[in-house]
């Protein structure tokens, strides 16, 4: 099946009658619902903050309007971890997975701690916000803080102890504070909060980089009375070690500590005492752990990812594709600011209905995620031995286009969008897809390869207007397709100019996979166009 503008409008119109304006909920996380979430919990024997997040299973009729700290933690040496002597291979696939499933564990066992709130998983990188105690924001910071500097040095100890070398790294940290939204993400069992706004985008900023260390925001900044250093600054000087350790102790009710860090140190060695224990996560993590590799025959949309464990992981060649809609956050936080918040969300769910859709019923296409207002899915064409790499560039060609086509039918047909665009990325090669991290409902779904980061490096790059592909999709597409992407973005790409670029002699089909050339492929391991980036602006949404 392909795109069709008749049926993704309806799909649109539908989308808007599911979750209307009218319908919104517009709440804010104050100490009222707060106390409300700690009663709905203990009826069903949880305690919030421990056995579930401060902000859980929101509505899909519901935004939350939430003043919070926003982290970001990367693990800075994950795109070492992806390669072996400058190739992708079973082996570097089995450590990377190691790697973070590792670190996701030790950094679930930090949130526990800290009463925070794990939005997201992605890659290297960890969002989490601390949203309590309402109504005192230099409170929430310390807490942050005293946040950050354990989960560092939690997660770096976890690295030495478990695998010396192999699963090592440093990390980066970004904070920011102020005013987001929080509102439904995902379906069934994946549902979970998703937190829009400047904090969060700016956050993420803040941790792009190779330098370790915590890194403030002037917002925050100035909330803990430091000094401001303005936008460079802020990315290039980490707040002081001794420093760290004065406001972690100022959160826990013991400012007369000083700069002493050994408050923050008894938890860190907790925190790895509690991962040593977990028989599991030392079998998984030891160099002899069997991580069990298959493919997954095309079409991907058929992929379960809870299915999926280390022991039964998926690992095949494919198409990673990001889309990111590009002034999303500027438009919410315009939608805060005006009380258009309803609005904003009603057109969120109508969007990333359409795109989910777009890529699973018209190109069978899975979905790995959102990560904010950014789509990252997979699309592969083949048979059950094999995927076809020139079928798939193109098939990941003309899934860029429908999602652009569909975009700019929810521009028309949505209030308040304006001149949003959308930024889309595409890369090929070989990639593991696994459930990893803590057992059960904390499990997270991953895709961690050179071509997933690539593609997502790539779209952070783009104009709202433009389509890119990684150099190994342009090196194992189609002549047509080489020829359009071999000198760099292509601009306005929709589905019809997509239709056009790819021969109708050799249409992009789902289920059959075209005929192709040994001459033009590349192997998915390939290291054309260098080694890879960190995600370029860091734009969360």
């Amino acid at each position: 099946m392909a795109w069709d503008p008749i049926r993704s409008r309806n799909r649109i119109a539908h989308f808007m009658t599911t979750v209307p304006q009218a319908s919104i909920d517009v709440r804010t996380f104050d100490l009222a619902y707060l106390t409300q979430r700690i009663n709905e919990a203990r009826t069903r024997g949880k305690r919030l903050g421990l056995d579930e997040a401060p902000i859980f299973a929101v509505p899909r009729n519901r935004a939350v309007l939430v003043d919070g700290v926003h982290v970001y933690a990367q693990l800075l040496d994950y795109h070492d971890q992806i390669q072996e002597q400058g190739r992708e291979t079973e082996a570097s696939h089995k450590r990377v997975l190691q790697f973070l499933h590792l670190h996701y564990s030790a950094t679930d066992r930090v949130v526990e701690e800290f009463e925070a709130q794990r939005v997201d998983f992605h890659g290297p990188r960890l969002h989490a916000v601390v949203v309590t105690p309402t109504g005192d924001e230099r409170q929430r910071v310390l807490r942050a803080v005293a946040f950050a500097v354990t989960l560092k040095e939690t997660i770096e100890a976890a690295g030495r102890d478990f695998g010396g070398s192999r699963l090592r790294t440093q990390v980066r940290i970004g904070i920011d504070t102020g005013r987001a939204v929080a509102v439904s993400s995902g379906r069934g069992a994946d549902l979970d909060p998703l937190f829009l706004g400047s904090p969060a985008n700016h956050a993420a900023k803040l941790a792009e980089g190779d330098r370790p260390g915590i890194y403030l925001s002037d917002r925050a900044r100035k909330v803990l009375s430091e000094p401001t250093l303005g936008w460079a600054y802020e990315r290039s000087i980490a707040l002081a070690e001794d420093r760290q350790y004065g406001y972690a102790n100022d959160a826990y009710g013991q400012a007369q500590a000083g700069y002493d860090p050994s408050l923050t140190r008894a938890r860190v060695q907790a925190a790895v005492g509690a991962l040593r224990s977990d028989l599991d996560l030392d079998a998984l993590t030891s160099p002899e752990a069997v991580f069990r590799f298959h493919r997954h025959e095309p079409p991907l949309r058929t992929i379960d990812f809870a299915e999926l464990m280390p022991s039964r992981s998926i690992r095949m060649a494919l198409g990673s594709v990001f889309a990111d809609l590009s002034g999303f956050t500027a438009y919410v936080d315009t939608c805060i600011l005006t009380g258009r918040i309803a609005e904003m969300t009603a057109n969120l769910h109508v969007i990333r209905g359409e795109l989910a859709a777009c890529a699973r019923d018209d190109f069978a296409a899975r979905k790995v995620r959102f990560i904010g207002d950014c789509l990252h899915a997979l699309i592969a064409i083949g048979t059950r031995t094999a995927t076809e790499p020139a079928a798939t560039v193109d098939a990941a060609v003309m899934l860029t286009g429908g999602l652009r086509s569909s975009f700019d039918l929810c521009r028309g047909m949505l209030p308040g969008l304006g001149a949003m665009g959308i930024a889309i990325g595409v890369e090929y090669g070989e990639t593991p897809l696994s459930r990893i991290g803590i057992r059960g409902e904390r499990s997270v779904r991953c895709a961690s390869s050179k071509a997933v980061s690539a593609s997502e490096a790539l779209q952070s790059d783009l104009t709202g207007r433009q389509t890119a592909l990684g150099p190994v999709a342009v090196a194992n597409a189609s002549v047509a397709v080489r020829t359009r992407f071999g000198g760099g973005p292509v601009e306005d790409l929709d589905h019809a100019g997509a239709e056009r670029l790819i021969s109708p002699g050799r249409p992009a089909s789902p289920t059959k996979p075209a005929a192709v050339s040994s001459g033009l492929l590349i192997s998915g391991g390939a290291t054309a166009g260098g080694a890879v980036r960190e995600r370029g602006s860091g734009r969360h949404a």
